[in-house]
């Protein structure tokens, strides 16, 4: 078969008075129609993906060779060389079409060159999640269209998988330990998006359409308590309240053994404060192989006599996952925190802010001061602020104003303070400054 020869490639054009001459256009044209044909005749497949990788750049550099003639025709004459330009555009397109047909190939087989390792990859580490791993791998949420960019980096895919894996092993946990007998029910649409964002309305339609009697002896809701005795480092509480949190858990607190850093006022006898809150990541705790929460986002309201003057508001990187029930309360997304400064960078800012300030918040002295605190140290500072708990505040209250519970929702509901955005914290920090206010009147 015939194929370009680099003597037919030659092309002759001269410049008269006028008009520019394109000489050897037909036999131009001739050869490359023969050597056109060749490359047309021919059918690519992954096993011959090489022989199209060298069509391809045989190509390229015949139809580079008239591109750049028709450039030099176009920057060295005046003369009219409309003929010859459209000429070349002629032969330029000739051999574009089987150009692109071998790139466009080679670009597809790449692809999927690329997809089949991935793949490879993902199957070998999904190994871990046992009997659900083809079905995890297999996901139409699992594959990110993402990794078979050529400027998306082997070491990022990788890390995104398992991420992703890592994920799903949690999630088959909590449906295991949580879903009961709809556990199999739960699997199935766990599969088709691997995330637990709508678990809990499948799991709602999913009793409404059974329609099942309630069993006559079961008691789930009734709600009981225990007292317990937890004996811990400071870093151990600090997940385990966390722990708590997430869970959704009301905990009150009735002795507190722990060291202090920090002075507890009982007494609401100030009206001049920094009310403050944070976010965190979450964890699913280190039984599980899981990191410490992280803050995500530090808000806070500072109040001089009575009145607001001065807010803080600023999201971190945590440097880790953000938990996705978290992610769901908060609406405070992986990509919304990844440039934001560091925890302890934005701990070093809040502390200027709040200054000597008493700091006011709900249920901090369980997770918000120590979380605080434990930045602070790693980020080289120290609080030595007196602080003031309304939710140990509320609940002297409690009783007497017949409320069902004091999350913080509920007293602000009760007081009329309007929360747009509740569980964010520059949202919820302004709030309590607002409840702290009311609660001092009530005492």
């Amino acid at each position: 078969m015939q194929k370009f020869y680099s003597a037919e490639l030659v092309v002759q054009t001269e410049h008269e008075p006028g008009i520019v001459l394109f000489h050897n256009y037909e036999a131009l044209r001739e050869a490359l129609a023969k050597g056109v044909k060749y490359y047309q005749g021919f059918t690519y497949s992954v096993e011959n993906i090489e022989i199209a990788k060298t069509h391809r750049d045989e190509l390229k550099k015949v139809k580079k060779l008239l591109e750049d003639k028709k450039k030099e025709i176009e920057a060295a004459y005046t003369a009219p060389y409309i003929d010859v330009e459209a000429k070349l555009k002629e032969l330029i397109e000739m051999v574009k079409a089987p150009f692109t047909v071998a790139d466009d190939f080679i670009k597809s087989a790449e692809k999927e060159i690329k997809r089949q390792e991935i793949l490879a990859f993902a199957k070998k580490k999904a190994e871990v999640l046992g009997e659900y791993a083809d079905k995890i791998v297999e996901s139409p949420a699992f594959f990110n269209p993402k990794w078979l960019n050529a400027t998306y980096r082997e070491k990022q895919w990788k890390a995104d998988i398992e991420a992703t894996v890592g994920q799903a092993s949690s999630d088959i946990r909590s449906i295991q330990s949580a879903a009961g007998k709809n556990a199999p029910a739960l699997m199935a649409h766990y599969y088709e998006t691997l995330s637990l964002a709508r678990a809990e309305q499948f799991m709602a339609s999913l009793n409404e359409s059974k329609q099942e009697e309630p069993e006559a002896e079961e008691d789930v809701g009734v709600l009981g308590y225990k007292v317990l005795k937890i004996v811990a480092n400071e870093r151990q509480m600090l997940q385990l309240l966390t722990q708590m949190d997430l869970m959704g858990l009301d905990v009150e607190e009735i002795e507190d053994g722990m060291p202090k850093c920090m002075q507890e006022k009982t007494v609401p006898d100030f009206d001049t404060f920094v009310a403050f809150d944070i976010e965190h990541t979450g964890t699913f705790g280190a039984a599980h192989g899981d990191a410490e929460a992280e803050i995500i986002e530090i808000g806070a309201v500072k109040v001089v006599g009575g009145v607001v003057v001065d807010r803080f508001d600023e999201l971190c990187n945590p440097g880790r996952k953000i938990v996705p029930r978290v992610a769901r309360l908060t609406h405070i997304t992986d990509s919304m925190v990844a440039n934001k400064p560091s925890v302890s960078d934005t701990v070093k800012r809040f502390k200027d802010f709040v200054g000597d300030a008493v700091l006011v918040g709900h249920n901090i002295k369980s997770c918000d001061i120590p979380h605080i605190t434990r930045a602070a140290k790693r980020a080289g500072i120290r609080f030595e602020n007196s602080y003031l708990d309304t939710k140990a505040l509320a609940m002297k209250h409690k009783e007497a104003q017949g409320w069902e519970n004091i999350k913080l929702t509920t007293l602000s509901s009760h007081f009329g303070i309007v929360q747009n955005e509740a569980h964010r914290a520059w949202c919820d920090a302004e709030a309590n400054a607002y409840v702290y206010l009311k609660l001092k009147a009530l005492s």
